[in-house]
């Protein structure tokens, strides 16, 4: 299954949540209210739901999510929290949340035609877990570093999480330490993702 490219208000209306940064989005949802006839939700339901703000969220598809899981359930610590954590420290949404890129979807476009580097280094996979110490700069090719200019200045006063730090003259950001759960803004139930997968 590929990503999804229909009506995102139709999704944000289904989770019950805002999850894109986008105002005609937010216009959408807002216009129509959430269904009160909806029916009660199942335990699995509910289970779902929360895995689907996961993958709505993050850009992800149904692989990309059971390889981090699997990847957290191997690590030390908290399965649900080193999965969010893996999931938030995807190049992909570190381009995003740095401030370089007007949506995580920019962001994987960037990263997928090789204009993203880290240490000097050209990543083409969006999915690339950023570590503690990382650089990430972008290619000189004509255009690139002026279309992420341009992004910076429309974001006017933007502020990167504590976990990365920008500086947007020479569009260079670094990991200064891995992400927390506390980092993680959006709101889920992590525990019924385990129960998810678990299952």
């Amino acid at each position: 299954m590929g990503r999804y490219l229909g009506p995102r208000a139709k999704i944000c209306r289904r989770l019950g949540l805002l999850i894109y940064d986008n105002s005609n989005i937010e216009k959408a949802f807002m216009k129509r209210e959430q269904d009160p006839f909806r029916r009660k939700q199942s335990e699995y339901g509910r289970r779902l739901l929360e895995k689907q703000k996961v993958m709505y969220y993050y850009g992800m598809r149904e692989g990309q999510m059971r390889r981090l899981f699997n990847l957290a359930r191997r690590a030390k610590g908290n399965t649900s929290k080193v999965f969010l954590i893996n999931c938030e420290r995807r190049l992909d949404n570190a381009v995003y949340s740095a401030g370089f890129a007007a949506s995580r979807p920019q962001a994987r476009q960037l990263i997928g035609h090789g204009n993203v580097l880290i240490n000097g280094r050209r990543v083409d996979v969006a999915s690339y877990l950023v570590d503690t110490g990382d650089a990430i700069t972008f290619s000189e090719r004509s255009g690139v570093r002026k279309i992420v200019a341009g992004v910076v200045e429309k974001k006017g006063g933007y502020t990167a999480p504590d976990w990365i730090a920008v500086d947007s003259k020479t569009l260079t950001a670094k990991i200064i330490r891995l992400p927390v759960r506390e980092d993680v803004r959006l709101p889920v139930n992590e525990q019924l993702l385990v129960e998810f997968y678990s299952r």
